[in-house]
């Protein structure tokens, strides 16, 4: 596994794995295999801070808003529609990633 303050692992698009929860949020690497849902939320994390975040609307269908992201060590801020906030990088990997929203 990664040092969770690698921003490289970071950069690519997210779909978030509501099925594993507790302690945090869960995100795998688009492409993986995941069992159907009714939407998911995806994070597209691009290396010049920009993000797009998209998340089922009201009737569920995909709705994507743009906003922006930063690390700083293992402290990710998110500055966006959905999921604004600082999270503590839990894990990053190539293939999974997991964010703790900080208090």
């Amino acid at each position: 596994m990664g040092h969770a303050g690698d921003v490289g692992l970071i950069h690519g698009t997210w779909l978030h794995r509501h099925e594993e929860g507790g302690d945090g949020l869960v995100f795998v690497r688009s492409g993986t295999d995941l069992p159907p849902s009714r939407g998911r939320t995806v994070l597209t994390f691009r290396p010049d801070g920009a993000l797009v975040v998209g998340a089922p609307g009201p009737d569920d269908r995909p709705s994507d808003a743009a906003g922006s992201w930063r690390l700083d060590g293992d402290v990710l801020t998110i500055e966006a529609p959905v999921l604004a906030g600082t999270y503590r990088v839990v894990a990053a990997s190539r293939d999974r990633l997991v964010i703790h929203e900080q208090d």
